[in-house]
């Protein structure tokens, strides 16, 4: 016998929720959609407490309360890193919000909450205005130039190799109208080899990546170019044949803004 998630009474073979309290659950999303966004919007630092009194009772399955709470706040992240302006007090209010109802990276949308983070940091930066990160890199696992120092880590990295793309060739000429009519794509991604984990360390001089007991350093002055794209950045050496590395952050805006300043303290 499932229990009712409002009422936490039994609720019968294969159900969750009793129809008399269904519409207590909606009015609790719609209450907590409507505080939140109150909250967000509001110049005054109200309690969170209100937003936690959304449960309407200790009988309403706290698991189920917390879904609701993520997917209002998830709702309302989502909109705010897509804008092109950074809203730093609503960021920072987000992430209050986040560690006030235990939301993890693991429980929302991936870099979601690493991008929160970021805000206050690209606002400096797009201001022209440094910035102050105390890296826990370990500096004995490379060797750094003379007048090189550390400016930013990312810890729990992936780096992947060059994306490849192949053209899907159209065996008829019904599969081919039909792909110009629907705007399918004629390109399809092939497989890309995805490292483990590792660190990025990005000095005034170069980028470290560290894995494992190996460490590659692309220096600045062997970029040709560099991509951001939304959870990272790609980096095209200036060597012939060389394959791009993707270095997926979680956050390609300000990973590029950073890469740019940066290379704006390379005094060499």
């Amino acid at each position: 016998m499932g229990k009712c998630i409002v009422c936490n009474k039994s609720a019968g073979p294969f159900y969750s929720l009793h129809k008399a309290c269904l519409p207590v659950y909606q009015n609790t999303q719609q209450s907590l959609k409507t505080k939140l966004s109150s909250y967000l919007d509001s110049d005054e630092e109200s309690s969170i407490a209100d937003l936690k009194a959304c449960r309407p009772s200790e009988g309403f399955s706290e698991y189920h309360f917390k879904q609701i709470c993520i997917k209002a706040w998830q709702e309302h992240a989502r909109h705010v890193v897509s804008q092109a302006s950074l809203n730093v007090p609503v960021a920072k209010k987000l992430l209050n919000i986040a560690n006030e109802f235990e939301i993890y990276k693991n429980e929302t949308e991936p870099y979601l909450i690493s991008r929160l983070m970021n805000f206050e940091y690209l606002q400096a930066l797009q201001n022209d205005q440094s910035i102050e990160f105390h890296s826990n890199f370990d500096m004995t696992a490379i060797e750094l130039n003379e007048g090189e120092y550390a400016i930013w880590q990312f810890d729990e990295i992936d780096k992947s190799e060059q994306h490849q793309y192949s053209q899907q060739k159209s065996w008829t000429l019904f599969s081919s109208l039909l792909d110009n009519l629907f705007m399918k794509s004629r390109y399809k991604p092939l497989d890309v080899k995805l490292e483990k984990s590792g660190k990025l360390l990005i000095t005034n001089q170069a980028l470290h990546y560290l894995l494992d007991n190996s460490v590659k350093e692309t220096k600045f002055s062997d970029i040709h170019s560099v991509t951001p794209m939304k959870h990272g950045i790609r980096i095209q050496a200036a060597i012939r044949n060389a394959t791009p590395d993707t270095y997926i952050t979680g956050d390609g805006r300000f990973t590029y803004a950073l890469l740019q300043y940066a290379q704006g303290k390379d005094s060499r």
